[in-house]
């Protein structure tokens, strides 16, 4: 099975006072056919609690263990041309008032985060 990896670990979002979260928004990858499937994969993931209440395009995700320190969300039925993935920011993260259009990485400690194409 061929996969793709798509890095989501830039142009992020981040908390402020006004929004506690980081929020991505990212479009539809092109070349994606009818049978491939789209996994949201977060590999070295320090704490995994977060990301259990993320949310794409406004619906949790369903996370599996897929090997030490990783996580995978099958995402294929909920990507659509333009997405948004929210998550809540870590409780010791520092909370900055953001500008208009400010973009940041997500922290190491999110892990690192792909939206990965498998192809039968």
């Amino acid at each position: 099975m061929p996969r793709h990896a798509i890095h989501l670990g830039t142009a992020w979002e981040p908390p402020s006072e006004s929004s506690p979260v980081w929020e991505r928004r990212f479009g539809r990858p092109a070349g994606l056919e009818t049978g491939d499937r789209l996994l949201l994969v977060c590999e070295h993931v320090v704490s995994p609690a977060p990301w259990r209440t993320a949310l794409l395009n406004g619906l949790s995700l369903e996370w599996r263990d897929a090997g030490p320190d990783m996580l995978e969300s099958d995402v294929s039925g909920m990507v659509g041309a333009r997405n948004h993935l929210v998550v809540p920011a870590i409780v010791d993260e520092a909370v900055e008032e953001r500008g208009s259009g400010s973009r940041a990485s997500l922290p190491m400690a999110w892990g690192r985060l792909s939206l990965v194409v498998v192809s039968d």
